[in-house]
């Protein structure tokens, strides 16, 4: 049987007189999605542009982007200098390696709450991004029905809300409820969007415009890590979080306006909360599934890689071993950026299978052999570039899937497939390695060959899609 598909994603594209219009060609499922009612067997809509106005709305996507899941970076990035601290012990090394709040996490610890332990300050640094997780379907959803700008609007207003209360903040208890919930709501109400708005502005180079806006959060949260971090040493936490509030607030202020939305209203769908056309089809648990095993192997590089350098060279500095962790988060934001090119010429589907094999394939064959510098800077440098892309793809191969139509909605669902990942993936690469002695190569494989599964998971979604091996898909 045929599986559901809520939108024709084939195009024929005819230019007559002054206007572009394209046809999706009907070749409708045998379990048809509860959106595909009704629809005629030939529907002409407007060819997205692939420019102009759209540049504009990606570069207001890239700064919502920046302003608010990465800032997530500056609250959850890897403290790798600790985690060298712990240079054969793995509980020192994963608690330390999990204490992943950066530049707030250690302000707080050694001048706000110095009795806080690291595991209750790395519960707080990882709140916000699971509340965005398990939150992101219902705006998405929402902002399908009414509307993205209300949404993002609602989004920006609430995070720029949450840094202001952060200037009022005195307990502990304080943080959990503004840096967790309330930014987590704020980011549920953002991300989703922002990683769609793409599709509706952009055919030709959708896969490109997505990684832009994925790759904002890296940007963001580079360049909030060095802000931040100057801003408390000569202003203190209070004044910090005011000067951040202003900076958010009108950078905000002034991406809402960029941004817009190339929906009539007549063209939004009513509000299924669950579509059963999903769960019954064979190709959505092909694509989640993809993501859970891939989410799974994608962390214990980037959480262990300074220690294994510490360890496999004994003699260097804290700050040399962590220097391939910074060469690997570039490497991921020029990497998330760049698919986006691959994606447009090969298929976004295509694209994601290949950079998930490339992905394992770097931990089984590269992570495995290295042992000097030369080559763990190679490998942070080779994996970064891959290792973070699915995140850019994965809006684009769900258009691919099953259309634009209700693509927020469809990227908070998928996003739910990463949630056990994020959770236990690094956690039980630490137990593999604690369990096996120390054994690194033990991580490499687990972390790497769980990748591969998420690949070859994903060709069934591909093959039953698009049969044809070399096609475009």
């Amino acid at each position: 049987m045929d599986t559901p598909r809520s939108e024709i994603t084939h195009v024929e594209v005819e230019v007559g007189g002054d206007e572009k219009t394209f046809k999706y060609a009907d070749v409708r499922s045998a379990a048809p999605s509860v959106y595909e009612k009704a629809v005629p067997a030939f529907e002409e809509v407007d060819l997205p542009p692939d420019g102009g106005r759209g540049w504009l709305v990606i570069f207001g996507c890239v700064i919502y982007s920046a302003a608010t899941v990465g800032w997530g970076y500056v609250i959850r990035s890897v403290r790798a200098e600790k985690a060298c601290e712990q240079r054969t012990s793995l509980p020192g090394l994963f608690a330390s390696s999990v204490a992943v709040w950066g530049v707030t996490e250690e302000y707080f610890k050694e001048k706000v709450f110095p009795d806080a332990s690291p595991s209750l300050l790395s519960t707080l640094g990882s709140m916000s991004g699971m509340f965005m997780t398990l939150l992101s379907v219902i705006p998405g959803k929402l902002a399908d029905r009414y509307g993205y700008k209300p949404f993002l609007a609602a989004g920006g207003f609430l995070w720029t809300l949450s840094m202001l209360l952060c200037v009022f903040a005195t307990q502990l208890w304080h943080f959990f409820i503004i840096m967790g919930v309330v930014q987590g709501v704020a980011n549920a109400l953002v991300y989703p969007l922002i990683v769609a708005l793409p599709a509706q502005w952009f055919l030709r180079y959708r896969g490109l415009t997505t990684g832009i806006v994925v790759a904002g959060s890296s940007l963001g949260g580079g360049v909030s890590t060095l802000l931040f971090r100057q801003l408390l040493t000569a202003f203190g936490l209070k004044k910090s979080f005011a000067i951040y509030t202003v900076i958010d607030g009108v950078l905000l202020f002034a991406a809402w306006f960029m941004i817009s939305e190339r929906r009539r209203p007549t063209e939004r769908k009513k509000i299924v909360w669950i579509d059963r056309s999903f769960f019954t089809d064979p190709v959505f648990w092909s694509l989640g599934m993809c993501f859970f095993f891939t989410v799974f192997g994608y962390l214990s590089p980037i959480f262990f890689l300074p220690t294994f350098a510490k360890q496999k060279l004994p003699n260097i500095s804290d700050t040399v071993s962590t220097l391939p962790l910074t060469m690997l988060n570039f490497s991921a934001a020029m990497g998330r950026t760049l698919v986006g090119l691959l994606a447009d010429r090969v298929g976004p589907v295509n694209a994601l299978w290949t950079v998930i094999m490339l992905s394992g394939l770097a931990q089984l064959l590269v992570w495995t052999f290295v042992s000097n510098y030369a080559g763990i800077m190679a490998f942070a440098i080779m994996y970064g570039f891959v290792c973070g892309c699915f995140l850019s793809l994965s809006p684009a191969v769900a258009a691919q899937l099953w259309g634009s139509g209700r693509l927020a909605g469809l990227s908070g669902l998928t996003l739910l497939f990463n949630l056990p990942g994020n959770s236990a993936g690094a956690p039980l690469g630490g137990a593999i390695f604690s369990g096996t002695g120390g054994n690194w190569t033990a991580v490499s494989c687990y972390s790497g060959g769980l990748q591969i599964i998420g690949a070859t998971v994903l060709l069934y979604a591909r093959f039953k899609r698009e049969p044809k091996v070399f096609a475009r898909y």
